[in-house]
């Protein structure tokens, strides 16, 4: 590895993790792993913002401009997380009144080594292959390498206006409209490899991998899960075939929406369980990045913001945003249309027979069975989530009377229900029902909800008595407090 690879690597690195412990300094369980997960992710972001503001003119010395930036940024961090920290003691975990069982034990180990090897399958197959055809190809890198090898940045536009006023300077692509976050993070590790080295532009779907899973991990542990059942779903999560996909075949933007919306709800937990303001602070961050990596993160942002609003409303305010909505659906219905601003898409248009989307195009309403179908064999046929879909049922059905104790848990489930919901409703009620008879997109508009469902499910379990469900002892429930 060259020096300027390390660099490009290390800056990044020191400057999420520095960001995440001067915004979260409370050494509670699982925040070493917390900050290095969500750092490192939060660490690719940020260099792709420099240098979105200081390499457009010579993206072939990215490193150099945006190098001393995110450097500066990382030493003010790191100072402000420094005195945050000093002086604050670590949270104690209280000792398990029972010993763990040796042969369950055992069993994690030979799963977490198994995902051990499994990562150095994925990182074999980056560092083997160019980048892989369809939106990994199309979307995203062909921005970034166009910036790379011209050596500035250049605007796409549409192929109608590319058309008609030829300008040797602008350039066109099917998803012209894309954001361009993603391609100004491959720019950056493309200054560091010394040109456009796709296994090296790619190698950042790696480290999001390892991010989402530490990540989650620390947060599980800091929102009460014991450090065994932690450990057991960071393998759930991390041996989820298409998430595996994604890594092995870097470039796509869904494995970076999954993740930053599974952050976004970790962080919404921890402020729904110390009130703490900062907390819900880092869940708006992670959540406005949504729609800047990909358009469709503009719909989860949305239904993360109505979630997080509604919790906040009282009871009286409530029932007028309910009110609200049906004078919304009210109004369709007798003048015909409404338009809604939507963060990321601009003014979405409804009629009575159809929504009109920019970015997207205009879907007509209408059934389609057949989408139905695609979208339940996704979920319960085919081997793209192991046994993910059957057991999450299963587990709400078993702990349902956390659901009950727990308002916080009440609040994930019913953004998981409306996530669902709408991807029904896009898939079964709209034109969009190709994308789920054809199997092209609704495994990866799943994939952006999976990190939260996982966290949602690890949540309902938290305090489960395991010995003693395998020895047939267990009580039928035992009251928690609402965090």
């Amino acid at each position: 590895m060259s020096l300027a690879l390390f660099v490009a690597w290390i800056v990044p690195l020191a400057a999420g993790c520095s960001v995440w412990l001067a915004l979260n300094p409370a050494r509670v369980p699982g925040w070493p792993a917390a900050a290095v997960g969500q750092g490192c992710v939060a660490g690719m972001l940020l260099c792709a913002a420099i240098t979105a503001l200081s390499a457009r003119t010579d993206t072939a010395h990215a490193l150099a401009h945006a190098g001393p930036w995110l450097t500066a940024l990382a030493i003010a961090a790191a100072a402000v997380a420094w005195r945050r920290m000093h002086g604050l003691a670590p949270t104690r975990e209280p000792q398990p009144a029972m010993q763990p069982n040796r042969w369950m034990t055992a069993l994690l180990a030979l799963a977490l080594l198994s995902l051990a090897w499994r990562a150095g399958i994925a990182l074999r197959e980056i560092l083997l292959r160019p980048t892989y055809p369809w939106d990994a190809w199309d979307a995203w890198a062909v921005k970034s390498k166009t910036w790379v090898l011209l050596g500035h940045y250049v605007p796409f536009v549409p192929m109608q206006e590319w058309l008609a006023h030829p300008n040797p300077d602008t350039y066109t692509s099917m998803a012209w409209a894309y954001p361009t976050t993603l391609p100004w993070m491959q720019v950056w590790f493309a200054s560091g490899a010394g040109g456009w080295i796709e296994q090296l532009v790619n190698l950042p779907w790696f480290a999001l991998w390892v991010g989402l899973l530490l990540g989650h991990y620390g947060q599980w542990r800091a929102l009460g899960v014991a450090r065994r059942p932690a450990l057991a779903g960071m393998y759930v999560l991390g041996s989820l075939p298409l998430i595996n996909v994604h890594v092995a075949l870097a470039g796509y933007a869904d494995l970076w929406v999954a993740t930053i919306f599974g952050f976004a709800v970790l962080a919404w937990l921890r402020w729904l369980q110390t009130r703490d303001a900062t907390h819900l602070g880092v869940a708006a961050a992670w959540a406005v990045l949504l729609p800047l990596l990909k358009l469709e993160g503009a719909i989860w942002l949305l239904l993360l913001a109505s979630a997080v609003i509604y919790g906040l409303l009282r009871r009286r305010w409530r029932r007028r945003v309910v009110l609200g909505l049906l004078l919304a659906l009210f109004a369709i219905a007798i003048f015909g249309h409404l338009k809604i601003p939507v963060p990321g898409l601009g003014w979405v248009e409804i009629a009575r027979n159809a929504v009109d989307i920019p970015g997207f195009g205009r879907l007509a309403f209408s059934w389609h069975g057949a989408a139905l179908a695609g979208i339940l064999s996704s979920m319960f046929v085919q081997p793209n989530w192991h046994l993910l879909w059957w057991l999450a049922p299963c587990i709400v059905a078993w702990r349902w009377r956390e659901l009950i104790t727990q308002d916080a848990l009440r609040r994930v489930g019913a953004l998981l229900l409306a996530a669902i919901g709408f991807l029904l409703f896009l898939f079964v009620l709209t034109d969009a029902a190709t994308w789920a008879e054809h199997y092209t997109a609704i495994n990866r508009l799943l994939m952006h909800i999976v990190p939260a469902l996982v966290t949602f499910l690890m949540l309902l379990l938290r305090g489960v008595k395991w010995r003693q469900v395998f020895r047939g002892t267990a009580p039928a429930f035992a009251a928690r407090s609402d965090p």
